[in-house]
């Protein structure tokens, strides 16, 4: 489990920049496709609950106690809702919604059968 969580949070990290560059270029200054604000706005939340989440998969790694999964839990079920929100206004959200629903429940699950 260790390692998987390491490679989830830097997976997720990457992932964050990507959305913050997305949210910024296409979202505000409307550069790849036409200007949305909201889901520019919702890919640069959504970006800042997928770094929380990251970090803390990282520096919890090792960690035998539930509190990091918690955290990531809840951070990436707030992702997915935010995702899910953001996909009537921008159709590849949704996809980042089912990634943070799949990262969230799936490590939190995963570390409960382990215990």
């Amino acid at each position: 489990m260790r390692i998987s969580k390491l490679v989830a949070g830097i997976c997720l990290n990457v992932l964050a920049l990507w959305l913050l560059i997305d949210g910024v270029v296409n979202g505000f200054m409307g550069v790849w496709a036409n200007q949305n604000i909201v889901s520019g706005v919702l890919e640069i939340i959504l970006a800042g609950l997928f770094i929380g989440a990251g970090i803390v998969y990282i520096a919890l790694e090792n960690s035998d106690g539930l509190g990091g999964d918690i955290t990531g839990f809840v951070l990436l079920i707030l992702g997915g809702i935010i995702g899910i929100i953001g996909g009537f206004y921008n159709k590849w959200m949704f996809l980042y919604a089912v990634i943070s629903l799949i990262f969230g429940i799936g490590f939190f699950v995963w570390h409960l059968r382990e215990r």
